[in-house]
């Protein structure tokens, strides 16, 4: 099974028993909601999703796992979807809780920097001594 389902489903289940932030609440429903859509004309996984919410387990979050592994394999397409809206949704939760959630997507070049909060300057590289005494 995908260790990112597995881990995905476990925290989902986590999230159901935590109480967390309205940011986090709005993401994990977000994520839920997208999953109940998803499922609607399945009546075995639409149940295995209300009972994350209504009736979180270990044995939930296993079924859970199951669910959206065997459906990624179906349909790579969801795969993909449920992958970057997991990543939404932890990087919410995480910020939410206090952590930092850095996320860069897309074409990068060049050097970048993602913090919280930066104190003081940043440097990429190169002589700065020689760049004062020149400027």
């Amino acid at each position: 099974m995908d260790p990112l389902m597995v881990t995905a489903a476990t925290t989902i289940v986590a999230w159901t028993t935590t109480e967390l932030a309205q940011g986090g609440r709005q993401a994990v429903s977000a994520l839920v909601d997208f999953l109940r859509d998803r499922f609607r004309r399945e009546p075995g996984a639409r149940d295995v999703i209300e009972g994350i919410v209504h009736h979180p387990s270990q044995d939930a979050a296993r079924r859970l796992a199951e669910v959206l592994d065997h459906e990624a394999l179906r349909d790579p397409a969801f795969g993909a979807e449920f992958r970057a809206r997991w990543e939404r949704t932890d990087a919410v939760v995480t910020a939410d809780t206090g952590g930092v959630a850095n996320s860069i997507s897309g074409d990068v070049s060049g050097p970048v920097v993602q913090a919280r909060e930066i104190h003081g300057g940043i440097s990429f590289g190169g002589d700065t001594a020689r760049r004062r005494t020149s400027s």
